[in-house]
């Protein structure tokens, strides 16, 4: 039995991302159930609405369409296919989608699992940052069966600000790491231009104001560069994570023959975030590696900066 019309929806994760898209759904009339393994994530959304489940089981039972927002591909496995798992509670004809940053391939091996237990399956993962999914700025890439995308995209355009269909299953999957790709080289171009700067001498702040003004501004640089050069590194976009990410996008390159030579240093850069224990800071946390590399003091630079 296949889902005609799109009105009881369940989210499985309820952190950075989870959370706007199940305040979202809700403000928008849909009646969401919610999960979460941390309980607080659960209990903060109740007053709005939000109808709590203890397991991804009970999430699953009754809804039409599944939306998973994890941060990993183990969280992904463990939630479908785990004790208690989505698959436990889902019905022939539900739809289930992925909008973590996950393997292409393995989604699509997860996705003809489910096939073969009548449930559809859609990679639908997200650019841009918590901050932005705060405010509905999110853009959605979807990759699937299109007649399963046209049922889901009117839900997604109540959350963001685009919904794209991308193309067959794993290809939402792909572009993500594709965009998070790029995203990491630009943070890696920003940490070296500011670390050439600041060595130089030059006034932070007027270093600033003409870089976001001029050709080389980015969102990046926008949202992020005063807190770097202030040596702020308060978790938006953890390296942890980034670390994952990118690694995700140099296995796809081995997988089909693309060398990325400059991805693959700069995940040597990350990687020794982590060795440094830095690994739950900002993935631009790396520009301290940079400073180091520079003769900077990076902890005098930040009391330097504190005490302005």
């Amino acid at each position: 039995m296949s889902i005609t019309e799109i009105r009881n929806v369940s989210v499985i994760g309820l952190g950075a991302m989870g959370t706007p898209i199940a305040t979202f759904l809700m403000k928008a009339g849909y009646r969401v159930t919610g999960f979460d393994i941390i309980k607080e994530q659960i209990s903060g959304l109740v007053p709005l609405g939000l109808k709590a489940a203890h397991s991804p089981k009970e999430a699953a039972t009754g809804a039409d369409l599944i939306i998973l927002s994890l941060p990993t591909w183990k969280a992904v496995i463990e939630a479908v296919e785990g004790r208690d798992g989505v698959i436990a509670g889902a019905r022939k004809g539900q739809i289930v989608v992925d909008t973590s940053t996950s393997p292409p391939w393995e989604s699509r091996a997860l996705g003809k699992r489910l096939a073969k237990r009548g449930i559809e399956w859609m990679d639908v993962p997200i650019s841009g940052s918590s901050a932005q999914a705060r405010v509905g700025n999110m853009v959605f890439m979807a990759g699937g069966k299109r007649s399963i995308y046209e049922k889901i995209k009117p839900v997604f355009d109540r959350i963001g600000k685009k919904t794209v269909y991308v193309g067959k299953s794993g290809e939402g999957a792909t572009l993500k790491l594709v965009v998070n790709h790029i995203l990491y080289l630009n943070q890696a171009a920003a940490i070296e231009g500011l670390v050439l700067g600041l060595k130089a001498g030059l006034d932070p702040k007027v270093m600033f104001d003409v870089i976001t003004s001029g050709a080389a501004s980015s969102d990046l640089l926008i949202a992020r560069g005063e807190d770097m050069l202030a040596n702020n590194f308060e978790p938006k976009g953890p390296a942890v994570l980034a670390i994952k990410d990118l690694g995700l996008s140099l296995e796809t390159g081995r997988q089909l023959g693309v060398v990325l030579p400059v991805g693959a240093l700069y995940h040597q850069f990350l990687l020794k975030t982590q060795y440094s224990g830095w690994e739950r800071n900002d993935a631009t946390v790396v520009m301290r590696l940079y400073e180091e590399w520079a003769g900077m003091d990076w902890k005098k630079l930040s009391s330097k900066k504190k005490g302005r």
